[in-house]
């Protein structure tokens, strides 16, 4: 029964969402710098944010189509660009000291956009890749492709899980299990498009009545078991990002506790890490 109590005290309800946090700076500076200037994550973020624009530009001119919307693909390719379009957006805003002071724990929206879509393209983006390379990708079909197909295949379904692992690693953003509901949610709604999408005709770029052949509403029952494991997949990679974020935090305390130009901070609440 204490057990309960202490737990209870622990979680508050501004902590299932994105708008308070103990520091701002978890979402300005870099995990691996020493002191707390936005300059350094600010470039890190720029070039995040070009090579994933360059991504998605190259997979909208290669393959122009009005399906490239259905493809949960793309959808992460998308979440990946906007994740490192708001971190740039959070860290020009913290260059120009716009929407921050040393008193506010209550984060500005545009920073609460950037968490929630962080929390949500990670996951997605490296559930997608371990999806497609396990599950969907045919090594017989390599050669019918060409160079210029593969390379974007390789581009879209490995090079963006690994912008959204650079933004993890190189961030101080933090990573609370409470926000496992964000990605689930989405996952969520792409099952419910797709459902939508086949019971109103919608068929995939070559006709089939499906958009992917593990998810065809016409064989319910192996459907929603391919959901469900999707789901119960996407907790364990969120348990990985989590875990991840917890190892960078630990070490890069390591490289920011020996700096002389670091105010002291409290411990964040959640993580109890200075």
């Amino acid at each position: 029964m204490k057990m309960v109590k202490i737990y209870r005290k622990s979680v508050s309800f501004s902590a299932l969402w994105v708008s308070t946090n103990e520091r701002l700076t978890d979402f300005y500076a870099s995990s691996w710098q020493r002191g707390e200037t936005p300059v350094v994550l600010l470039v890190v973020r720029l070039v995040l944010a070009a090579l994933a624009l360059a991504i998605l530009t190259w997979s909208l001119i290669e393959a122009p189509t009005p399906y490239w919307m259905i493809y949960l693909t793309n959808w992460g390719l998308l979440l990946v660009t906007g994740m490192t379009l708001c971190g740039s957006i959070v860290s020009f805003a913290a260059l120009n000291n716009k929407g921050y002071s040393d008193d506010m724990k209550q984060l500005p929206w545009y920073t609460s956009l950037y968490w929630a879509v962080f929390n949500i393209a990670v996951t997605l983006s490296i559930m997608i890749t371990a999806l497609y390379w396990i599950l969907l990708y045919d090594p017989e079909m390599r050669g019918e492709m060409g160079d210029r197909a593969f390379w974007l295949d390789v581009s879209t379904h490995g090079f963006a899980s690994c912008l959204a692992m650079a933004e993890l690693l190189m961030s101080r953003t933090p990573v609370r299990f409470l926000h496992v509901y964000q990605p689930l949610g989405m996952g969520l709604w792409y099952a419910a498009f797709s459902a939508i999408y086949y019971a109103a005709g919608g068929t995939d770029i070559n006709g089939n009545r499906y958009i992917y052949d593990v998810l065809d509403w016409s064989h319910g029952r192996r459907t929603s078991v391919v959901l469900a494991a999707s789901m119960a997949g996407l907790i364990i990679v969120y348990t990985f990002v989590w875990g991840l974020a917890y190892c960078r935090d630990r070490l890069s305390a390591l490289v920011r506790t020996t700096s002389h130009d670091l105010a002291p901070a409290p411990p964040d609440r959640h993580t109890r890490l200075v």
